[in-house]
Parts: structure tokens; sequence; C-alpha cells
């Protein structure tokens, strides 16, 4: 049997890895939040939330006066985002511009 090192060895990617994402949520004393997925590079950076409500899609980029985004990709938002957007996992793409685009209104879900 011959012995092989570790060192150097790269865990390879997984397909359960998380998706480039975004959730609402309303907190317990009812305000707004919101975690981005590990792959959406906006943790520990300030960001800013749009939404376009007649296409229903929503944008996330860095800026100087948005919101903080936590180490664990929580963030505070207005609860209007939440009751708008609803509480579905929201998939991202890069726009290659600096923002992160998605869609929503896409199921059904309760949005109270």
């Amino acid at each position: 049997m011959a012995f092989v090192s570790q060192i150097g060895f790269r865990r390879a990617t997984s397909p359960h890895r998380s998706k480039p994402s975004v959730r609402f949520r309303k907190t317990t004393s009812g305000a707004g939040g919101g975690t981005v997925s590990k792959s959406v590079p906006l943790r520990e950076k300030r960001i800013d939330i749009q939404i376009d409500e007649e296409a229903k899609q929503i944008r996330m980029g860095v800026n100087p006066e948005g919101v903080s985004c936590g180490k664990n990709g929580s963030f505070s938002c207005s609860i209007f985002v939440f009751k708008l957007v609803g509480s579905e996992s929201i998939a991202l793409t890069d726009g290659g511009d600096g923002w992160w685009y998605g869609s929503y209104g896409n199921s059904q879900e309760s949005r109270s």
C-alpha cells in the first residue's frame, strides 16, 4: 500500500453547493429581512435592492449607501420588499454590470 499526501487536494464541487439566490422573510419582530446564498459575492458589503414591479424582477448590487449584508448573508430590508416579493427563493444571475438579477412571482406561496 502506498501513502498519498492530501496536501494540495481540493474538494470537488458537488451539485448540492449553493446556487446564486436570495430569499426574503418577515422577522419575528415583524420587520423585513433576507439572505443571499454563499455564491453571491455581496456578503460583508453594503447592498442595494431594486425592484421592477411591472416585470416582476429584482436586482441587487453594491452601494455604499445601501443596507449591510452580514458575513452569513443576512440583511435587513423594508417589510414592503417581503410583501411584494414573497418568501420564495429567487435564483440570481450575474448581469456582468455589477448587478445580480432575478425574477419573482413564479410560485403561489403565501405572502403574509
